[in-house]
Formats: C-alpha cells, sequence, structure tokens
C-alpha cells in the first residue's frame, strides 16, 4: 500500500502519482489509514502543502487529516480552502529551519462554509483553474 509523506504532497493541491515509500501489512495496523478523496496537510518542513488523495494509502505522522466532518463537504472546496487559511499560518510558524505548526495554532482555525452546492461549484471551479495554470507554466 502507498505511504504518504511530505515530500508526496505537491504545491497544487495533489499528491504524486507514485509514494516513494510502501508500507509493509506488517506495519500497516500501526499506521493511520486514509481512504481516495481524503484532505491531508503537511505540519511539517513544507508546512501547509494540501493535497485530495487520488488513492487507498495510509499517512505519516507529519501530516494532518481531515475526515468526519459535522456537515457535507466538498473535498477540493475544503482543500482550498484549507491551503489559503495554512498560507497565513505558515509565516506564523515558529521554527528554525524546519517549521511546525502546533495543534494549538490549529485549533483557532474559523472558517465560514457555504452550501454544499456551492461549495462543489467552488471546488470545480478552483480545480479547473489550477489545471489550467498548470498547463500554461
Amino acid at each position: 500500500m502507498p505511504f504518504i509523506q511530505v515530500v508526496d504532497v505537491n504545491k497544487d493541491l495533489s499528491l504524486v502519482p507514485e509514494t516513494k515509500q510502501k508500507i509493509s501489512k506488517v506495519a500497516q495496523p500501526k499506521s493511520v489509514f486514509v481512504p481516495k478523496g481524503t484532505v491531508v496537510v503537511t505540519l511539517q518542513g513544507s508546512i501547509g502543502r494540501v493535497a485530495v488523495t487520488p488513492y487507498d494509502s495510509y499517512v505519516d505522522r507529519t501530516l494532518l487529516i481531515f475526515e468526519n466532518y459535522l456537515r457535507k463537504t466538498d473535498d477540493h472546496f475544503w482543500a482550498y480552502v484549507i491551503q489559503n487559511k495554512f498560507n497565513i499560518e505558515s509565516r506564523k510558524a515558529p521554527g528554525g529551519i524546519i517549521k511546525t505548526i502546533t495543534k494549538k495554532a490549529l485549533s483557532d482555525f474559523q472558517v465560514k462554509i457555504p452550501g454544499y452546492e456551492e461549495q462543489k461549484s467552488i471546488g470545480e471551479l478552483t480545480s479547473k483553474v489550477d489545471k489550467l495554470i498548470t498547463l500554461h507554466q
């Protein structure tokens, strides 16, 4: 099974097509499984890189996992919102060369969420714009 680490999270809300590391069946019960479509965020080093997992995988402890939302939430919309929040937080993060965002800083996040259909439309639009930007680069 794929094992997602910070190095596997790209800058464009995506993961690498194939992770550098795999996890053995013996180690799987000691790790955290995330299904396809889970929003993950890097918490160390390259702080605030956000991705929506395109495949089932296990994740490293330096990744934050968003799951069990209180109301229906579009993954791509949420990933975009979180990426913007982390851009702000990473500027304030403590640390020297390797910066880290603390759990305390994360607990202070406030985000206004529109209805699901609007989230879905915004998520699709931002995804299309990101792909267009990538094509032009």
